[in-house]
Protein backbone atom coordinates (compact mmCIF):
# COMPACT_ATOMS: atom_id res chain seq x y z
CA UNK A 1 0.00 0.00 0.00
CA UNK A 2 1.58 3.08 -0.95
CA UNK A 3 0.20 6.34 0.52
CA UNK A 4 0.42 8.59 -2.29
CA UNK A 5 3.67 10.48 -3.62
CA UNK A 6 7.31 10.10 -2.17
CA UNK A 7 8.68 12.92 -0.42
CA UNK A 8 10.25 14.72 -3.71
CA UNK A 9 6.81 14.89 -5.38
CA UNK A 10 5.09 15.85 -2.77
CA UNK A 11 7.68 19.02 -2.88
CA UNK A 12 7.37 19.73 -6.20
CA UNK A 13 3.56 20.16 -5.75
CA UNK A 14 3.75 21.71 -2.61
CA UNK A 15 5.95 24.85 -4.57
CA UNK A 16 4.52 24.20 -7.65
CA UNK A 17 7.69 24.27 -9.31
CA UNK A 18 7.06 23.31 -12.89
CA UNK A 19 10.73 22.13 -13.77
CA UNK A 20 10.97 18.74 -15.14
CA UNK A 21 11.80 16.36 -12.67
CA UNK A 22 11.96 12.39 -13.07
CA UNK A 23 10.31 10.52 -10.27
CA UNK A 24 10.94 7.05 -9.52
CA UNK A 25 8.25 5.74 -7.59
CA UNK A 26 8.01 1.65 -6.01
CA UNK A 27 4.80 0.59 -5.51
CA UNK A 28 4.30 -3.12 -4.51
CA UNK A 29 8.43 -3.72 -5.02
CA UNK A 30 7.96 -2.15 -8.81
CA UNK A 31 9.96 0.70 -9.67
CA UNK A 32 8.42 2.67 -12.28
CA UNK A 33 10.68 5.48 -13.97
CA UNK A 34 7.55 8.22 -14.75
CA UNK A 35 4.23 8.75 -14.23
CA UNK A 36 3.06 7.85 -17.49
CA UNK A 37 3.69 4.14 -16.19
CA UNK A 38 1.41 4.61 -13.67
CA UNK A 39 -2.18 4.50 -15.23
CA UNK A 40 -2.56 0.67 -14.93
CA UNK A 41 -1.35 0.92 -10.84
CA UNK A 42 -2.95 1.43 -7.38
CA UNK A 43 -0.84 4.31 -7.58
CA UNK A 44 -2.96 6.60 -9.50
CA UNK A 45 -5.49 7.02 -6.78
CA UNK A 46 -2.68 7.86 -4.30
CA UNK A 47 -0.94 10.80 -6.60
CA UNK A 48 -4.59 12.13 -7.64
CA UNK A 49 -5.46 11.99 -3.80
CA UNK A 50 -2.36 14.51 -3.07
CA UNK A 51 -3.68 17.03 -5.39
CA UNK A 52 -7.04 17.12 -3.10
CA UNK A 53 -8.77 17.57 0.14
CA UNK A 54 -7.90 15.19 3.19
CA UNK A 55 -11.32 13.31 3.12
CA UNK A 56 -10.32 12.64 -0.59
CA UNK A 57 -6.98 11.57 0.21
CA UNK A 58 -8.44 9.21 3.15
CA UNK A 59 -10.83 7.84 0.45
CA UNK A 60 -8.14 7.00 -2.23
CA UNK A 61 -6.34 5.26 0.93
CA UNK A 62 -8.79 3.25 2.24
CA UNK A 63 -9.77 2.63 -1.19
CA UNK A 64 -6.40 1.04 -2.56
CA UNK A 65 -5.95 -0.71 1.05
CA UNK A 66 -8.93 -3.00 0.36
CA UNK A 67 -8.11 -3.15 -3.34
CA UNK A 68 -4.84 -4.60 -2.63
CA UNK A 69 -5.91 -6.91 0.59
CA UNK A 70 -9.18 -8.31 -1.35
CA UNK A 71 -6.38 -9.05 -4.81
CA UNK A 72 -3.55 -10.53 -2.83
CA UNK A 73 -3.59 -14.40 -3.31
CA UNK A 74 -2.35 -14.67 0.35
CA UNK A 75 -4.75 -12.05 2.02
CA UNK A 76 -8.13 -12.89 0.14
CA UNK A 77 -8.39 -16.68 1.04
CA UNK A 78 -8.57 -16.08 5.02
CA UNK A 79 -9.99 -13.47 7.77
CA UNK A 80 -7.59 -10.54 7.61
CA UNK A 81 -7.81 -6.92 9.04
CA UNK A 82 -5.96 -3.59 9.16
CA UNK A 83 -5.88 -0.77 10.48
CA UNK A 84 -2.88 2.92 10.26
CA UNK A 85 -3.18 5.69 12.13
CA UNK A 86 -0.84 9.27 11.59
CA UNK A 87 0.64 10.19 14.97
CA UNK A 88 1.65 13.70 13.44
CA UNK A 89 -2.09 13.93 11.97
CA UNK A 90 -3.84 12.42 14.83
CA UNK A 91 -6.01 10.37 12.78
CA UNK A 92 -6.66 6.56 10.91
CA UNK A 93 -5.44 6.95 7.06
CA UNK A 94 -6.42 3.05 6.66
CA UNK A 95 -8.63 0.58 7.64
CA UNK A 96 -10.08 -2.78 6.47
CA UNK A 97 -11.68 -4.71 8.39
CA UNK A 98 -10.22 -2.66 11.14
CA UNK A 99 -13.25 -3.08 13.94
CA UNK A 100 -13.68 -6.77 13.49
CA UNK A 101 -13.13 -8.89 16.50
CA UNK A 102 -9.61 -11.49 15.68
CA UNK A 103 -7.87 -13.82 17.98
CA UNK A 104 -4.94 -11.52 18.50
CA UNK A 105 -2.65 -14.69 20.23
CA UNK A 106 0.44 -12.64 21.77
CA UNK A 107 -0.69 -9.49 20.17
CA UNK A 108 -2.84 -9.84 24.26
CA UNK A 109 0.65 -9.26 25.25
CA UNK A 110 0.00 -6.07 24.71
CA UNK A 111 -2.73 -5.13 26.78
CA UNK A 112 -0.70 -6.91 29.41
CA UNK A 113 2.44 -4.34 28.90
CA UNK A 114 -0.04 -1.28 29.39
CA UNK A 115 -1.53 -2.99 32.63
CA UNK A 116 2.27 -3.14 33.86
CA UNK A 117 3.15 0.28 32.70
CA UNK A 118 0.27 1.77 34.81
CA UNK A 119 0.69 -0.16 38.18
CA UNK A 120 4.39 -0.15 38.68
CA UNK A 121 7.23 2.85 37.85
CA UNK A 122 10.83 2.15 37.73
CA UNK A 123 10.58 -1.37 39.35
CA UNK A 124 8.26 -4.60 39.92
CA UNK A 125 8.38 -5.47 43.54
CA UNK A 126 9.48 -9.30 44.30
CA UNK A 127 8.09 -9.81 47.53
CA UNK A 128 6.80 -8.07 50.63
CA UNK A 129 8.70 -8.91 53.97
CA UNK A 130 9.72 -8.43 57.30
CA UNK A 131 13.09 -9.41 58.72
CA UNK A 132 13.25 -10.64 62.95
CA UNK A 133 16.84 -11.68 63.50
CA UNK A 134 17.25 -14.76 61.87
CA UNK A 135 14.12 -15.25 60.35
CA UNK A 136 12.18 -13.54 57.67
CA UNK A 137 8.58 -13.94 57.06
CA UNK A 138 7.61 -13.24 53.55
CA UNK A 139 4.60 -13.01 51.41
CA UNK A 140 4.40 -13.83 47.99
CA UNK A 141 3.10 -11.71 44.96
CA UNK A 142 3.71 -13.51 41.84
CA UNK A 143 7.39 -12.14 40.64
CA UNK A 144 8.72 -14.41 38.00
CA UNK A 145 11.93 -13.42 37.75
CA UNK A 146 13.49 -15.31 40.98
CA UNK A 147 15.85 -17.97 39.43
CA UNK A 148 14.67 -17.81 36.37
CA UNK A 149 17.56 -17.96 33.92
CA UNK A 150 17.13 -14.75 32.07
CA UNK A 151 17.61 -12.58 35.27
CA UNK A 152 21.16 -13.09 36.16
CA UNK A 153 20.66 -10.16 39.35
CA UNK A 154 19.09 -11.80 42.06
CA UNK A 155 18.16 -9.61 44.99
CA UNK A 156 15.33 -12.15 45.89
CA UNK A 157 18.08 -14.98 46.08
CA UNK A 158 20.48 -12.69 48.16
CA UNK A 159 17.93 -11.60 50.60
CA UNK A 160 16.50 -15.43 51.09
CA UNK A 161 20.16 -16.38 51.40
CA UNK A 162 21.05 -14.47 54.57
CA UNK A 163 18.69 -15.55 57.17
CA UNK A 164 18.25 -19.61 58.51
CA UNK A 165 14.47 -19.56 58.34
CA UNK A 166 11.92 -18.26 55.98
CA UNK A 167 8.34 -17.88 57.23
CA UNK A 168 6.17 -17.79 54.19
CA UNK A 169 2.44 -15.90 54.25
CA UNK A 170 0.78 -17.81 51.85
CA UNK A 171 -1.97 -15.45 50.35
CA UNK A 172 -5.79 -16.91 50.79
CA UNK A 173 -7.01 -16.97 47.26
CA UNK A 174 -5.45 -19.62 45.33
CA UNK A 175 -4.17 -19.06 41.72
CA UNK A 176 -5.65 -21.44 38.84
CA UNK A 177 -2.71 -23.10 37.07
CA UNK A 178 -3.77 -22.56 34.00
CA UNK A 179 -5.66 -19.69 32.24
CA UNK A 180 -9.27 -19.53 30.93
CA UNK A 181 -9.47 -21.34 27.22
CA UNK A 182 -5.65 -22.72 26.92
CA UNK A 183 -5.07 -26.12 25.85
CA UNK A 184 -4.72 -28.87 28.69
CA UNK A 185 -2.77 -30.84 26.28
CA UNK A 186 -0.01 -27.92 26.09
CA UNK A 187 1.04 -28.62 29.72
CA UNK A 188 4.19 -30.42 28.81
CA UNK A 189 5.71 -27.62 26.27
CA UNK A 190 7.73 -24.30 27.26
CA UNK A 191 5.39 -22.03 26.17
CA UNK A 192 2.73 -22.92 28.96
CA UNK A 193 3.98 -22.93 32.52
CA UNK A 194 1.91 -23.14 35.30
CA UNK A 195 0.71 -19.91 36.87
CA UNK A 196 1.22 -19.58 40.83
CA UNK A 197 2.06 -17.16 43.55
CA UNK A 198 5.43 -17.71 43.88
CA UNK A 199 6.99 -18.99 40.88
CA UNK A 200 10.48 -20.33 40.88
CA UNK A 201 12.93 -20.90 37.84
CA UNK A 202 10.48 -20.01 35.65
CA UNK A 203 8.33 -22.98 37.10
CA UNK A 204 10.05 -25.36 34.35
CA UNK A 205 13.00 -27.57 34.34
CA UNK A 206 15.58 -28.28 31.81
CA UNK A 207 16.75 -31.81 30.30
CA UNK A 208 20.15 -31.17 28.23
CA UNK A 209 21.91 -33.41 26.45
CA UNK A 210 25.24 -32.38 25.05
CA UNK A 211 27.23 -35.58 23.41
CA UNK A 212 27.16 -38.53 26.14
CA UNK A 213 26.41 -36.33 29.17
CA UNK A 214 22.84 -35.31 30.38
CA UNK A 215 22.08 -32.88 32.63
CA UNK A 216 18.98 -31.93 34.69
CA UNK A 217 18.48 -28.42 36.07
CA UNK A 218 17.50 -27.64 38.49
CA UNK A 219 19.30 -30.78 39.99
CA UNK A 220 16.70 -31.84 42.60
CA UNK A 221 14.63 -33.44 39.39
CA UNK A 222 17.58 -35.67 39.10
CA UNK A 223 15.76 -38.67 40.74
CA UNK A 224 12.55 -37.65 39.08
CA UNK A 225 13.89 -37.80 35.31
CA UNK A 226 13.51 -41.35 33.96
CA UNK A 227 16.28 -42.16 31.19
CA UNK A 228 15.45 -44.80 28.35
CA UNK A 229 17.01 -46.04 25.87
CA UNK A 230 14.85 -47.10 23.57
CA UNK A 231 12.49 -45.14 20.45
CA UNK A 232 10.52 -42.38 21.87
CA UNK A 233 6.66 -42.88 21.53
CA UNK A 234 5.85 -39.23 21.20
CA UNK A 235 7.70 -36.31 22.71
CA UNK A 236 11.28 -36.28 23.36
CA UNK A 237 10.83 -35.55 26.95
CA UNK A 238 7.54 -36.33 28.48
CA UNK A 239 5.84 -35.41 31.96
CA UNK A 240 2.89 -37.51 33.65
CA UNK A 241 0.19 -35.22 33.94
CA UNK A 242 -1.03 -33.92 37.66
CA UNK A 243 2.79 -35.33 38.29
CA UNK A 244 6.10 -34.27 38.25
CA UNK A 245 7.81 -37.87 36.73
CA UNK A 246 9.45 -37.31 33.38
CA UNK A 247 11.15 -39.59 30.90
CA UNK A 248 13.68 -39.08 28.51
CA UNK A 249 14.02 -40.91 25.45
CA UNK A 250 17.56 -41.44 24.08
CA UNK A 251 17.73 -43.19 20.68
CA UNK A 252 21.16 -44.44 19.62
CA UNK A 253 21.72 -41.77 17.19
CA UNK A 254 19.50 -39.25 18.76
CA UNK A 255 21.00 -35.62 18.60
CA UNK A 256 22.10 -32.84 20.81
CA UNK A 257 18.99 -31.22 22.50
CA UNK A 258 17.31 -29.22 25.18
CA UNK A 259 14.20 -29.63 26.37
CA UNK A 260 12.43 -26.81 29.02
CA UNK A 261 9.59 -28.55 30.87
CA UNK A 262 6.82 -27.18 33.16
CA UNK A 263 6.84 -29.05 36.20
CA UNK A 264 3.04 -29.52 38.54
CA UNK A 265 3.66 -26.61 40.97
CA UNK A 266 2.36 -26.95 44.04
CA UNK A 267 3.58 -25.19 47.73
CA UNK A 268 4.85 -28.67 48.78
CA UNK A 269 7.71 -28.29 45.71
CA UNK A 270 8.18 -24.56 46.32
CA UNK A 271 9.03 -25.44 50.09
CA UNK A 272 11.62 -28.74 48.56
CA UNK A 273 13.31 -26.83 46.02
CA UNK A 274 13.62 -23.48 48.54
CA UNK A 275 15.46 -25.73 50.85
CA UNK A 276 17.29 -27.60 48.34
CA UNK A 277 18.57 -24.22 46.92
CA UNK A 278 19.13 -22.04 50.10
CA UNK A 279 19.67 -24.59 52.74
CA UNK A 280 17.22 -22.91 54.93
CA UNK A 281 14.09 -24.33 56.71
CA UNK A 282 10.95 -23.31 55.39
CA UNK A 283 7.74 -22.59 56.96
CA UNK A 284 4.32 -21.66 56.03
CA UNK A 285 1.90 -19.53 58.11
CA UNK A 286 -1.39 -17.99 57.47
CA UNK A 287 -1.76 -15.40 59.55
CA UNK A 288 -1.71 -12.33 56.98
CA UNK A 289 0.27 -10.19 58.76
CA UNK A 290 0.71 -6.47 57.66
CA UNK A 291 4.22 -6.13 56.31
CA UNK A 292 6.34 -3.19 56.51
CA UNK A 293 8.77 -3.77 53.53
CA UNK A 294 9.12 -4.51 49.79
CA UNK A 295 11.99 -5.98 48.11
CA UNK A 296 12.23 -4.84 44.71
CA UNK A 297 13.64 -7.37 42.05
CA UNK A 298 14.39 -5.76 38.40
CA UNK A 299 13.48 -2.67 35.68
CA UNK A 300 10.16 -2.92 35.09
CA UNK A 301 11.36 -2.23 31.14
CA UNK A 302 14.36 -4.77 31.26
CA UNK A 303 11.25 -7.19 32.18
CA UNK A 304 8.85 -6.02 30.11
CA UNK A 305 11.49 -5.94 27.02
CA UNK A 306 11.95 -9.72 28.01
CA UNK A 307 8.29 -10.15 28.03
CA UNK A 308 7.96 -9.07 24.60
CA UNK A 309 10.87 -9.72 22.49
CA UNK A 310 10.83 -13.69 22.72
CA UNK A 311 7.40 -12.96 23.87
CA UNK A 312 7.21 -15.10 27.14
CA UNK A 313 4.10 -16.33 28.29
CA UNK A 314 4.98 -17.21 31.39
CA UNK A 315 6.47 -13.88 32.50
CA UNK A 316 2.94 -12.27 31.13
CA UNK A 317 0.68 -14.34 32.80
CA UNK A 318 2.77 -13.29 36.21
CA UNK A 319 3.23 -9.93 35.54
CA UNK A 320 -0.59 -9.38 34.61
CA UNK A 321 -0.88 -11.11 38.60
CA UNK A 322 1.35 -9.13 39.41
CA UNK A 323 -0.35 -6.07 38.24
CA UNK A 324 -3.76 -6.94 39.69
CA UNK A 325 -1.84 -7.66 43.11
CA UNK A 326 -0.65 -4.11 43.00
CA UNK A 327 -3.99 -2.77 42.29
CA UNK A 328 -6.08 -4.46 45.16
CA UNK A 329 -7.14 -7.46 42.74
CA UNK A 330 -5.98 -11.41 44.62
CA UNK A 331 -8.01 -12.44 40.57
CA UNK A 332 -7.28 -10.89 37.22
CA UNK A 333 -10.69 -11.32 35.84
CA UNK A 334 -11.93 -8.46 37.90
CA UNK A 335 -8.83 -6.83 37.61
CA UNK A 336 -9.23 -7.01 33.89
CA UNK A 337 -12.94 -5.81 34.09
CA UNK A 338 -11.39 -2.76 36.24
CA UNK A 339 -8.60 -2.07 33.62
CA UNK A 340 -11.35 -1.73 30.68
CA UNK A 341 -13.57 0.17 32.94
CA UNK A 342 -10.94 2.85 33.51
CA UNK A 343 -7.68 2.89 31.70
CA UNK A 344 -9.30 1.82 28.76
CA UNK A 345 -12.85 3.09 27.85
CA UNK A 346 -11.70 4.82 24.22
CA UNK A 347 -11.36 0.89 22.88
CA UNK A 348 -14.78 -0.80 21.58
CA UNK A 349 -16.23 -4.32 23.32
CA UNK A 350 -13.27 -6.79 23.13
CA UNK A 351 -12.47 -9.85 24.65
CA UNK A 352 -9.74 -10.29 27.09
CA UNK A 353 -9.05 -13.17 29.48
CA UNK A 354 -5.85 -13.79 29.95
CA UNK A 355 -2.09 -12.01 30.20
CA UNK A 356 -0.43 -13.80 27.41
CA UNK A 357 -2.82 -14.89 24.57
CA UNK A 358 -2.83 -18.65 24.86
CA UNK A 359 -6.57 -18.29 24.90
CA UNK A 360 -8.48 -18.52 21.60
CA UNK A 361 -11.03 -16.70 23.73
CA UNK A 362 -9.50 -13.52 23.66
CA UNK A 363 -10.70 -11.28 21.08
CA UNK A 364 -10.40 -7.63 19.46
CA UNK A 365 -10.18 -5.39 16.88
CA UNK A 366 -7.05 -3.95 14.87
CA UNK A 367 -8.50 -0.59 15.45
CA UNK A 368 -8.59 -1.08 19.09
CA UNK A 369 -4.69 -2.00 19.12
CA UNK A 370 -4.28 0.85 17.43
CA UNK A 371 -5.90 3.11 20.15
CA UNK A 372 -3.67 0.82 23.17
CA UNK A 373 -0.37 1.66 21.40
CA UNK A 374 -1.57 5.13 20.92
CA UNK A 375 -2.56 5.49 24.79
CA UNK A 376 1.30 3.76 25.46
CA UNK A 377 2.42 6.81 23.02
CA UNK A 378 0.84 9.36 24.68
CA UNK A 379 1.15 8.21 28.19
CA UNK A 380 4.82 7.14 27.96
CA UNK A 381 6.42 7.94 25.38
CA UNK A 382 8.06 6.48 22.05
CA UNK A 383 11.25 6.35 23.15
CA UNK A 384 10.19 4.14 25.94
CA UNK A 385 8.05 1.95 24.07
CA UNK A 386 10.01 1.32 21.32
CA UNK A 387 12.93 0.47 23.32
CA UNK A 388 10.62 -2.39 24.95
CA UNK A 389 9.09 -3.77 21.80
CA UNK A 390 11.07 -5.55 18.82
CA UNK A 391 12.15 -4.77 15.83
CA UNK A 392 13.44 -6.09 13.01
CA UNK A 393 16.17 -8.69 13.11
CA UNK A 394 15.74 -9.42 17.30
CA UNK A 395 13.54 -11.27 19.19
CA UNK A 396 10.14 -12.80 17.40
CA UNK A 397 11.38 -10.41 14.52
CA UNK A 398 14.62 -11.97 14.04
CA UNK A 399 14.05 -12.72 10.79
CA UNK A 400 11.77 -10.39 9.90
CA UNK A 401 12.71 -6.66 8.63
CA UNK A 402 16.21 -6.80 8.16
CA UNK A 403 17.94 -3.56 7.72
CA UNK A 404 20.76 -2.63 5.66
CA UNK A 405 24.01 -1.85 6.98
CA UNK A 406 23.10 1.54 7.27
CA UNK A 407 19.54 1.82 8.00
CA UNK A 408 18.14 2.75 11.26
CA UNK A 409 15.22 0.26 12.72
CA UNK A 410 11.91 1.13 10.81
CA UNK A 411 9.53 -1.12 12.78
CA UNK A 412 8.85 -1.94 16.52
CA UNK A 413 6.16 -4.24 17.03
CA UNK A 414 4.65 -7.38 18.58
CA UNK A 415 3.96 -10.57 16.89
CA UNK A 416 0.87 -12.78 17.81
CA UNK A 417 1.05 -16.32 16.65
CA UNK A 418 -1.40 -19.29 17.34
CA UNK A 419 -2.16 -22.08 14.46
CA UNK A 420 -3.77 -20.86 11.55
CA UNK A 421 -3.03 -17.48 13.24
CA UNK A 422 -0.36 -14.88 12.97
CA UNK A 423 -0.89 -10.71 13.68
CA UNK A 424 1.64 -7.62 14.20
CA UNK A 425 1.05 -4.63 16.54
CA UNK A 426 3.27 -1.69 16.82
CA UNK A 427 5.25 1.77 15.62
CA UNK A 428 6.74 2.23 11.78
CA UNK A 429 8.69 4.96 11.42
CA UNK A 430 8.01 5.68 7.15
CA UNK A 431 10.84 6.72 4.68
CA UNK A 432 9.50 10.61 4.83
CA UNK A 433 10.41 10.53 8.98
CA UNK A 434 6.37 10.07 9.71
CA UNK A 435 5.42 8.09 12.67
CA UNK A 436 2.62 5.66 12.47
CA UNK A 437 0.75 2.99 14.42
CA UNK A 438 -0.35 -0.45 13.00
CA UNK A 439 -2.30 -3.17 13.64
CA UNK A 440 -2.37 -6.33 10.95
CA UNK A 441 -4.47 -9.39 12.11
CA UNK A 442 -4.65 -12.44 10.24
CA UNK A 443 -6.78 -15.35 11.43
CA UNK A 444 -8.11 -18.93 10.26
CA UNK A 445 -6.09 -18.97 7.39
CA UNK A 446 -4.19 -22.54 6.07
CA UNK A 447 -1.50 -21.09 4.20
CA UNK A 448 2.17 -22.24 5.91
CA UNK A 449 2.47 -19.37 8.56
CA UNK A 450 6.05 -18.40 6.50
CA UNK A 451 4.05 -17.22 3.26
CA UNK A 452 2.00 -15.21 5.76
CA UNK A 453 4.39 -13.16 7.20
CA UNK A 454 6.48 -12.38 4.41
CA UNK A 455 3.15 -10.96 2.55
CA UNK A 456 2.67 -8.94 5.51
CA UNK A 457 6.61 -7.88 5.54
CA UNK A 458 5.97 -6.31 1.58
CA UNK A 459 3.07 -5.38 2.66
CA UNK A 460 4.32 -2.88 5.59
CA UNK A 461 7.41 -2.35 4.11
CA UNK A 462 5.34 -0.50 1.01
CA UNK A 463 3.49 1.49 3.30
CA UNK A 464 6.84 2.44 4.90
CA UNK A 465 8.42 3.32 1.21
CA UNK A 466 4.90 5.18 0.42
CA UNK A 467 4.49 7.78 3.09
Amino acid sequence: MKKIVPRESQTVLATKNTQKSTMKMTFLGTKNPSLLKLKNSFFVPFFLALIGCSTVKKIAVEQDVTRQLNQSEVFSNQFTGFSLFDIEKNEFVAGYNSTLKFTPASNTKLLTMYAVLKSFSDSIPSLIYQRNDSDLHVRPIGDPTFLYKPFKSQKTFDLLNSVDTIKIDWPKEELASFGTGWAWDDYIYSFQAQRNWWPIYGNTISVKKVNDSLTIAPPFFKDYVEVLEQTRPGELVARELRFNVFKAYLESDTSNFERIIPFESSKDLLSQLLLDTLQSEVLFTNNQEVFQDTLYSHATDSVLAYMLKPSDNFLAEQLLIMAAWQNGFSEIKPFIKQVNNTWLTNLTDMVWVDGSGLSRYNLIAPVDQVRLLKKCHDEFGWQRMTSILPTGGEGTLEESFLMEDEETPFIFAKTGTLSNNHNLSGYLITRSGKRMIFSFMNNHYTKPSEDIKRAMEKFLIDVRDAY
